[in-house]
């Protein structure tokens, strides 16, 4: 079982991160605020630079069913989410996929909810709605407390420039041509500051393999 993760970010998008592990790609599924709170820490970690090419370590959660054309691995950035995630597997219905979906808050939130039996803002979450809702209060009431007292993830709107999908698209080119991501991200980051009227992958591309060859 795969239960936690470190390397380097491939790609990172608002459902799911690939991570480079000693050369082997993992797709890593994330819950909305867990999204959310990964990229403000990168972004903040990086001082602005994009995702892909840095270091990130995750608590991941492995799920194989017979149905299921292939593995899940959801993430995590605190054991403590993953603990919690863990717990509203034991309700009733409510598997790994339907419980990542509904974290759309904070685990401070999502348990200070079920403790004080407040079915209606449950009920609003991805896929509860009310009788699961009821559900889950009336199986986790009491066992999500000690999850109701975490702190908040700090999350900030990530400025324009940190989802700069053509530039993600080039380090995810470079890397395939065998660069590793810190350095197909410092490429590109060398050809912007170069050429900062770039704004399409092809052109940019373009500027890093002039760079390469010299004056």
């Amino acid at each position: 079982m795969i239960s936690y993760l470190r390397g380097t970010v491939l790609n990172l998008d608002e459902a799911s991160v690939v991570i480079d592990v000693g050369g082997v790609g993992y797709e890593v599924v994330l819950p909305a605020i867990q999204a959310k709170a990964l990229r403000t820490r990168l972004y903040r970690e990086g001082e602005g630079r994009p995702p892909e090419g840095q270091e990130v370590a995750l608590w991941t959660y492995y799920h194989v069913a017979e149905r299921q054309p292939r593995p899940l691995l959801i993430g995590f950035q605190d054991r403590q989410d993953r603990e919690f995630f863990e717990l509203l597997l034991s309700v009733a219905e409510i598997g790994p996929t339907l419980a990542a979906r509904s974290m759309t808050v904070a685990v401070c939130d999502y348990a200070g909810a079920i403790e004080r039996r407040d079915v209606r803002t449950l009920g609003t979450l991805p896929g509860i709605g009310k009788r699961k809702a009821e559900q889950i209060v009336a199986s986790l009431k009491g066992k999500a407390l000690p999850f109701a007292l975490l702190p908040p993830p700090e999350i900030e709107d990530v400025p324009e420039a940190v989802e700069d999908d053509f530039a993600s698209d080039v380090v995810a080119v470079l890397t395939g041509l065998g660069r590793r991501p810190s350095e197909a991200v410092q490429m590109v980051e060398a050809a912007r500051k170069r050429r900062p009227d770039i704004a399409d992958a092809q052109s940019l591309l373009e500027e890093i393999l002039r760079g390469e060859q010299g004056p």
